[in-house]
């Protein structure tokens, strides 16, 4: 009899090892899981940051280029006004 209550002994402490196990498992499982959904999220975040910061700098470039654009017409306006201001100086006061 004593046998039979040292192996059942031995069978319940087997299980609730098994079972502790199984717990931890899917403890560790769940961490696991949420951190690498942290991860995800936080790498969702950087794309979305990321795609912001290309569009706000390709509004910018688009500005810039509109500057530019705008500078070198205006350039352009003021060499043929000098132009023609030059070509009604008499020739003999522009040598």
């Amino acid at each position: 009899m004593a046998g039979h209550a040292r192996a059942a002994t031995g069978e319940i402490g087997g299980g609730m090892m098994a079972g502790l196990l199984a717990v931890d498992g899917a403890v560790r499982a769940a961490r696991e899981q949420a951190a690498w959904d942290r991860a995800e999220a936080r790498a969702e975040d950087a794309v979305h940051r990321l795609g912001q910061a290309l569009l706000a700098s390709r509004a910018r470039e688009a500005e810039l280029a509109r500057e530019l654009a705008a500078a070198r017409a205006e350039a352009a306006g003021l060499r043929i006004r000098a132009t023609r201001a030059e070509a009604r100086i008499p020739a003999a006061r522009r040598a």
